[in-house]
């Protein structure tokens, strides 16, 4: 038995660290887990500072792309602008991943030679003068190396062209990592944007918000290796959340303050001028918001920092151990509670299939595959409550045939267990002893983790063929293959609804339990459909693994 549990266990864990919420370097970004809290202050400080330009319509592309990503931009301004700064903050933290790819997440946010897009130090940034100022000053070349970028289209006249385009890797639910043209002005602002805004999170400031005295360290602390007074504080997550109600841990104020030098940075992005006026706008901008006060460590408490009272009062700090976890800092969302429990009946699922037994080494006996009758049965009264009586299970021998010979019809419904879907449909076949072939349509809507969305997904249409073996009189086992067209049912990015692609269905192991002449239960476990709406531009291909249930009459 222990060798059962194993395979399970590692799944229900598998499944349960799908569902816990990752490290968040800073103010949140938005995902299923996490409040939206870089996309509102880069907002907010755009309405402060205004466009550079006057934001032309969105196009159709630039519609879909909007309403395509796997964050809800719905509450930014609708134009591609926004769009690309609001992006470009999201990239340093997502960098194209999808929201629960731990590891490719992991490998961004734990990458030493990375730290300084988020303001933290790196290793070999030891001491609490030395090493803050060495990671301020990382810190400060990535936001001026973007802020250069940003300006790369900066003519003799001091303007820019913010309609300049640039790829930028992103991932789209239901498409996948793709490359989509942005703003080239507008992504680079958001990427200098977002270790500006984490610097206010990832270290302690003197009382107006102006100056840094202590920045925080990630590396050392994820490989549980800190020291704090030689390394400095570890990463806090409590200061990551933008609606945290802490007593003491003031956000509406260091929200604030955030937003005003975000606008004071997209200021200096926005006025004309040549390259000398506008190295020196951003020497202003570092003066006012982004300089280091020294003589603040652990021997004083930072200064008496009051974060660094609430953090050790809270109960809730990821240092020093009366809350969160020291090694990661993750955290809890209550969200995702009924997650949790499909994880927990899939691990059990898993454990009551793949226990081994002494039996399973000795020849297979077709009794066994009955063992689940009582079940089913109760399942097939629901369905046909005259044949369940006339039948029951353990009743006369005598019985069905091989499945009645000739036309057959066949409602399906079908759930994927790997990219989230689900489909209903209906076949029409003719049918021999050991064969049946014809044809089925189905609808067949996909679901997105990432922006907790049901999309309209495709309608496959085909036809089918499948060998037919009997294990009893009344039960047959089967498998198949299905091939057809898989139609799109809604605007996507890069593809119009209606567009025709190819569908593949293989139906590798299936039962087929007949209750009368006339009525089967059907049980397809190892369904595995692939609809490909799009082959050409951007392709779309929504593998599923399916386990499908069905009523043949």
């Amino acid at each position: 038995m222990r060798s059962a549990l194993a395979p399970a266990l590692t799944l229900a864990l598998s499944l349960f660290l799908s569902f816990w919420s990752a490290p968040a370097h800073a103010w949140w970004v938005d995902d299923p887990l996490h409040r939206s809290c870089h996309e509102r202050i880069t907002h907010a400080a755009l309405l402060q500072a205004g466009y550079v330009a006057p934001p032309p319509a969105l196009s159709k592309d630039d519609g879909r792309l909007r309403a395509s990503l796997q964050f809800d931009a719905s509450p930014y301004d609708a134009n591609i602008y926004a769009l690309s700064l609001v992006m470009g903050v999201r990239w340093p933290d997502a960098q194209g991943a999808p929201d629960f790819d731990f590891y490719q997440l992991a490998e961004v946010h734990n990458d030493p030679a990375g730290q300084g897009p988020h303001c933290l130090r790196a290793p070999g940034h030891d001491g609490a003068g030395p090493g803050d100022e060495a990671a301020l000053r990382d810190c400060r070349s990535h936001i001026e190396r973007h802020y250069w970028a940003a300006l790369k289209t900066l003519d003799a006249a001091g303007e820019v062209n913010p309609a300049e385009r640039e790829l930028i890797a992103e991932f789209i639910p239901f498409v996948g990592r793709a490359a989509v043209p942005v703003s080239g002005f507008y992504v680079n602002a958001g990427i200098a944007l977002h270790a500006v805004e984490d610097s206010f999170t990832h270290s302690y400031r003197t009382s107006d918000y102006r100056r840094l005295v202590h920045v925080f360290n990630w590396s050392d602390q994820v490989r549980g290796t800190i020291d704090e007074s030689r390394d400095g504080h570890g990463h806090e997550g409590l200061l990551d959340d933008c609606e945290d109600r802490t007593p003491g841990n003031d956000v509406a104020a260091r929200m604030g303050a955030t937003v005003a030098a975000a606008a004071d940075f997209l200021r200096a992005l926005n006025q004309p001028g040549d390259r000398a006026v506008r190295q020196q706008r951003l020497d202003r901008f570092f003066a006012d918001w982004m300089t280091y006060q020294p003589g603040c460590d652990l021997a004083n408490e930072y200064c008496d920092s009051p974060l660094q009272r609430v953090l050790r009062d809270s109960g809730k700090s990821d240092v020093y151990g009366s809350g969160g976890c020291a090694a990661a800092g993750w955290s809890v969302d209550p969200s995702g509670a009924p997650l949790l429990i499909v994880a927990v009946a899939a691990a059990l699922l898993v454990a009551t299939t793949t226990a081994p037994s002494r039996r399973r080494r000795r020849r297979s006996d077709p009794r066994r595959v009955l063992s689940t009758a009582p079940a089913l049965w109760a399942a097939a009264a629901l369905l046909a409550p005259s044949a369940a009586r006339a039948h029951p299970p353990g009743g006369p021998t005598q019985a069905f045939t091989d499945g009645p010979r000739g036309y057959r019809s066949e409602v399906r419904a079908s759930l994927s267990v790997q990219n989230p879907a689900y489909a209903v449909g209906f076949t029409g076949a003719w049918a021999w002893r050991r064969a049946e072939a014809g044809g089925f349509v189905e609808i067949n809507p996909w679901y997105s983790v990432e922006k907790r969305y049901t999309q309209l997904g495709a309608t496959n249409v085909g036809a089918f063929a499948h060998y037919l073996h009997p294990i009893r009189r009344d039960v047959r086992v089967r498998a198949g293959l299905g091939l057809g067209v898989s139609i799109l049912n809604q605007d996507w990015y890069g593809t119009d609804a209606g567009n025709l692609g190819l569908y593949l269905n293989l139906r590798l192991l299936g039962v087929v339990w007949n209750l009368s002449d006339g009525i089967a239960l059907t049980v397809d476990g190892f369904d595995v459909a692939l609809p490909a709406p799009q082959l050409t531009g951007w392709p779309i291909l929504y593998a599923q693994h399916r386990l499908s249930f069905g009523v043949q009459f």
